[in-house]
């Protein structure tokens, strides 16, 4: 095996970058489509992903590069892919709209980190090491300070008068959306990844949402809706899906170039960009706590990455083999 070069390195890096940036553009179109039906949204957003794996997914498993995979990693798949399309993708879009994208974006990634951290140490036995214990507690504090500004969050964004329920909503659904694509991440990792291309399984996961997101968004949206979209909009759903595939594609480019440490920091550049991009663009409010949480957002995943002495045997093995993945593909098949 090649050894890597600090050249990879700074490539890895620069794509990470690129993903963050992407991700964080097509937040912000997403965030101008907050008067749709989030449902709708969101099964329209995952038609281009689709249209680009798709062909390359089917050409893979014609050709034998990558088999179909088995049943049982398929069922698992579909179910995991279920969960992150309606608690993932339409709770995260409907957050938008309530809390704003300053706020849901680095609650949902801070919240899919730690509870990856969780799974993967009860499910795939994966052993946490004194980095990740520190990022995991800089990622939790980050929450309750995200949590804290959820009320001033709501009322730039609603404009109006709010109760605590809706301010308690506004708060989960993005931690909820995290959730589920935490366990769509261990999904792939513990399953499908060992027996199928990242094309295959990206193109099943969306193939699902617009399977259950159609139907079930005509019937949320209705008629009227869907019919009084208008041009812009569409144009606007499909600039944020081609950039979320091509933000994605960055992602796997910055993890096969560099250590998994790298494209995770840069990647959490998502976080101070949304949040810049809610302040500035669409005059969310900006206080202490979301400041503050968005910084220990960033400074926790990038501890995450960082490389330290496993507290298990096992674990030490495995840093010697390579880097762990952290869950850090907040966006896998969004």
């Amino acid at each position: 095996m090649t050894e890597r070069t600090s050249t990879s390195d700074w490539l890895g890096l620069f794509c990470g970058v690129l993903a963050a940036v992407g991700y964080s553009l097509a937040n912000v179109c997403l965030r101008w489509l907050t008067d749709l039906d989030p449902i709708w949204v969101s099964f329209l957003k995952a038609i281009p992903t689709v249209a680009i794996f798709g062909p390359v997914a089917i050409w893979q498993v014609w050709t034998g590069r990558s088999p179909f995979p088995k049943v049982s990693s398929l069922l698992i798949l579909i179910a995991a892919a279920t969960s992150s399309q309606l608690l993932g993708n339409a709770t995260l879009q409907w957050s938008f709209g309530v809390v704003g994208v300053a706020m849901s974006v680095p609650l949902c990634l801070g919240t899919m980190i730690v509870v990856g951290v969780v799974i993967s140490k009860l499910l795939l036995q994966e052993s946490l090491t004194r980095w990740q214990a520190w990022g995991t507690f800089s990622l939790v504090l980050a929450l309750v300070s995200l949590s804290l500004a959820g009320r001033g969050a709501i009322q730039s964004v609603v404009h109006h008068q709010t109760g605590w329920t809706l301010i308690v909503a506004g708060i989960f659904a993005p931690m909820v959306a995290g959730i589920s694509y935490a366990f769509l991440s261990v999904a792939i990792r513990r399953g499908v990844s060992r027996e199928v291309s990242m094309a295959l399984s990206t193109s099943l996961i969306c193939c699902v949402g617009m399977v259950i997101l159609g139907p079930l968004g005509y019937f949320t949206a209705g008629f009227d809706q869907i019919a009084s979209t208008t041009l812009p909009q569409y144009g606007v759903l499909l600039v944020a899906g081609l950039l979320n595939a091509a933000a994605f594609v960055a992602l796997t480019l910055s993890f096969r170039y560099a250590p998994v440490n790298i494209g995770n920091a840069a990647n959490s550049l998502q976080n101070p960009l949304s949040a810049l991009a809610g302040v500035m663009i669409f005059h969310e409010a900006f206080t202490i706590n979301l400041a503050f949480g968005v910084v220990l957002t960033v400074l926790g995943v990038v501890l995450m990455g960082l490389k330290g002495r496993p507290v298990t045997r096992q674990a030490e093995n495995s840093a010697k083999n390579g880097p762990a993945v952290v869950s850090a593909a907040p966006e896998n098949g969004r």
